[in-house]
């Protein structure tokens, strides 16, 4: 089935102050990216890399690997590929059964060589550090040019037992280097090789005891060049309807680091609600971040150098005009949501996955959409939706497939447009399955596309749910 982000308890107040960002705010500060740079191996063309959490490996059970399609001038392919596992040469830890390890990804140049780096988290490890016993780690895995050859096991937080959890990459002050982001912590960049960060922010982001983290997301919202975060946090306890209040928040990014966290409220001052999924990018060309909030609409807010404008947001449903289908009972429009340009006209596009989407007699079969972006952001026009059932796609749609059920996006060819990549989780009863589009001027199209699987890769397909996870 889907995957159901776990959840981490933090507060509401900045402890201290220092954290990460893009270059400092100027007036020819650099423009909004819509995605992380995911080169591996330094040679000029993004790479893929997705995850197996639940994969056995080695007879272990749930131990988990990341496996890695490396770009070049043709686009990916699975002939440039290559698994990486806690057995794999360089590449700290032993594989054990529950780890785990790639239960979250995380991209970035985290030691500002020029390749990019691959954080992996390992939500059930098992280790010690100071003497206290701990679970859930996170290991760097150092790019270079034959890819992933070495890496790091981060040492811990503090005297948590707990490790693991949402963190995101940017700049969040402004310095010109990379940072890593969680609920507690910001680790400023450049990092060493022994995985110690320049310096460190304490954080605490919604109300101790109140309020539960989501989801992150990271983007410049402002147009300053600082990176700033937008949070999704609810409340422990339901209500009746089962609604926790999930709401949206924002921590602006400046020159000292992240400040406090702010409510972002809408017009008549209510606060804004936050969907299933979160995802920031440049959508209407103003080199500002929008949010983009999806599960049962689009919902996007637009960036302005005042920060998000939450008081005139925007809502693309299936019953938008020119969006195909309909909006139905049960139907999860953006249960996954990407974004970043696929035609190359410099407006990002939105990725929304629709796994929960039934057609043709086939419960939750699954589809996705691509939404383009413009000058006045994505209308609805001009939308695509994809099945495996749609001509070229490979593969044929089954129920329970959750086709969409993850999304992501990569320039694989470095033509400057971004192709849909998506996986359906409960593919081949839950074995799962990726499958990589095509992009041309004219947006995404499935001549070209292919599907990769267990045999593909060499792995054990048994409930491993290969595209669990991609790089957020």
């Amino acid at each position: 089935m889907p995957r159901t982000r776990r959840v981490v308890v933090v507060a509401i107040a900045l402890l201290a102050t220092s954290a990460t960002a893009l270059p400092l705010a100027h007036a020819d500060a650099h423009p909004v990216t819509t995605s992380a740079r995911q080169d591996f191996n330094g040679d000029g063309y993004e790479d893929l890399a997705v995850a197996a959490p639940y994969a056995t490996v080695g007879g272990k059970a749930k131990a988990g690997y990341v496996a890695v399609l490396y770009g070049s001038a043709s686009g990916l392919s699975t002939s440039a590929k290559k698994v990486y596992t806690q057995a794999s040469p360089g590449i700290p830890g032993t594989v054990e059964k529950d780890d785990l390890f790639g239960d979250r990804l995380t991209t970035a140049d985290l030691d500002g060589d020029g390749f990019t780096d691959l954080v992996v988290e390992s939500g059930g490890e098992r280790w010690q550090q100071g003497g206290i016993d701990r679970k859930g780690s996170r290991t760097v895995l150092w790019g270079g040019r034959d890819g992933f050859t070495s890496g790091k096991v981060l040492p811990a937080e503090g005297n948590s037992p707990y490790q693991s959890g949402l963190n995101v990459t940017g700049d969040f002050n402004g310095d010109g280097h990379q940072d890593l982001a969680d609920a507690g912590l910001v680790r400023f960049g450049p990092f060493g090789r022994d995985g110690v960060p320049a310096a460190t922010q304490t954080v605490d982001m919604v109300d101790p005891g109140d309020l539960q983290l989501n989801d992150l997301a990271a983007g410049d919202t402002d147009g300053d060049g600082i990176t700033d975060l937008v949070l999704n946090a609810g409340s422990y306890d339901p209500d009746d309807e089962g609604d926790r209040g999930e709401t949206l928040y924002q921590m602006r990014g400046s020159g000292d680091g992240l400040r406090s966290p702010v409510k972002l409220t809408d017009a008549q001052g209510q606060p804004v609600r936050a969907g299933l999924s979160l995802a920031l990018g440049d959508v209407n060309g103003d080199h500002r971040a929008d949010i983009v909030r999806g599960g049962d609409a689009l919902g996007i807010i637009y960036g302005t150098e005042n920060g998000p404008a939450t008081a005139t947001p925007q809502v693309i449903s299936q019953d938008t005009p020119g969006v195909p289908g309909a909006d139905e009972t049960g139907d999860a429009f953006g249960r996954s949501v990407s974004v970043g340009d696929v035609n190359g006209d410099g407006y990002a596009d939105i990725l929304a996955g629709d796994p929960y989407e039934t057609f043709g007699g086939l419960t939750r079969a699954g589809t996705f959409a691509v939404v383009p972006g413009g000058p006045n952001g994505p209308t609805g026009a001009g939308t695509k939706v994809f099945s495996q059932n749609s001509a070229d796609v490979p593969g044929t749609a089954e129920k329970g497939d959750w086709f969409g059920a993850n999304t992501h996006l990569v320039d694989g060819n470095g033509d400057g447009r971004a192709e849909p990549v998506v996986a359906a989780s409960g593919e081949d009863a839950g074995a799962g399955a990726v499958w990589v589009f095509r992009s041309t001027s004219a947006g995404a199209t499935a001549k070209g596309s292919f599907a990769f699987g267990a045999r593909v890769l060499g792995t054990v397909a048994s409930g491993a749910r290969l595209g669990d996870t991609f790089p957020n």
